[in-house]
């Protein structure tokens, strides 16, 4: 491994005082998101089969997200007017996915062996926790650090301009960039927030992730089956925070299939 000299050491610890800690020139911002989200979601209706808007499993899908999305805060959407949709894609996989900026797709796959509304709830409400805490953009503006090396570094933060091109962005980063162990915790702790919020129980969550563990040996793979952290210790840390807090919830409510 090199060494830096302390003449550069010095050099990159000026810059990094003089940048304000919020700031991140690799990190895509909220508009970028949008605009690689839509782009990413139009590509997807035109070459997946995506499920017609009157589908029983669409209906219920985007009443759930509707509902979810209806107790996130007012003063979160102002400052991050993320455009949430919801789709539901035609294929046996079981997974589901969010797109930065706000398109969500659950594979018909996963929906399918599902039972209850909370359930749907649980999956949407993590995938939406991915958006709203922009764990794409940051897992990116990460990615783009350590390609770019120490030198490019130091040129671009001194230059003091953007890192970030929409255009450079290809298809394949959208859907192939990993999340972190913290971004994934994360999505399973705020998305328990939200749901529950909003009435549903969050034993849904752990039924998906049960249900998922059971079938992790097959299918593509997806972010549902990450080792990072385990499915198991997922579940765990729901269960013993549903103890904790010793909370009532509703019963879980089985699906009606577009009749919510």
């Amino acid at each position: 491994m090199n060494r830096l000299s302390p003449t550069v050491l010095l050099s990159l610890s000026l810059i990094l005082v003089a940048v304000p800690a919020s700031a991140d020139m690799f990190k895509p911002g909220v508009k970028d998101q949008i605009a690689l989200g839509k782009r990413a979601a139009e590509d997807i209706r035109k070459n997946e089969k995506v499920l017609k808007d009157d589908d029983p499993r669409v209906v219920e899908v985007r009443a759930i997200g509707k509902k979810l999305l209806s107790f996130i805060p007012a003063a979160e959407l102002k400052k991050k007017p993320f455009e949430y949709s919801f789709d539901v894609v035609d294929s046996k996989d079981l997974n589901a996915f969010a797109l930065p900026g706000g398109p969500v797709f659950v594979y018909s796959g996963l929906v399918d062996k599902l039972t209850t509304q909370d359930e749907i709830a649980g999956i949407i409400a993590h995938e939406l926790t991915h958006v709203r805490n922009e764990h794409w953009a940051s897992a990116y503006a990460d990615n783009q650090k350590r390609q770019l090396g120490l030198t490019i570094l130091l040129t671009v933060l001194n230059a003091n301009s953007t890192a970030f091109n929409i255009a450079g962005v290809s298809d394949e980063l959208l859907f192939t960039l990993p999340y972190s162990r913290k971004h994934e915790s994360e999505a399973d702790r705020i998305g328990y927030d939200l749901m529950v919020k909003a009435g549903y129980n969050p034993q849904g969550m752990i039924d998906v992730f049960e249900i998922l563990e059971k079938q992790s040996g097959g299918g593509k793979s997806s972010e549902w089956y990450s080792d990072h952290p385990a499915l198991a210790n997922r579940i765990e840390v729901i269960r013993q925070r549903i103890s904790k807090e010793g909370k009532a919830f509703p019963a879980e409510r089985p699906l009606h299939r577009g009749t919510i």
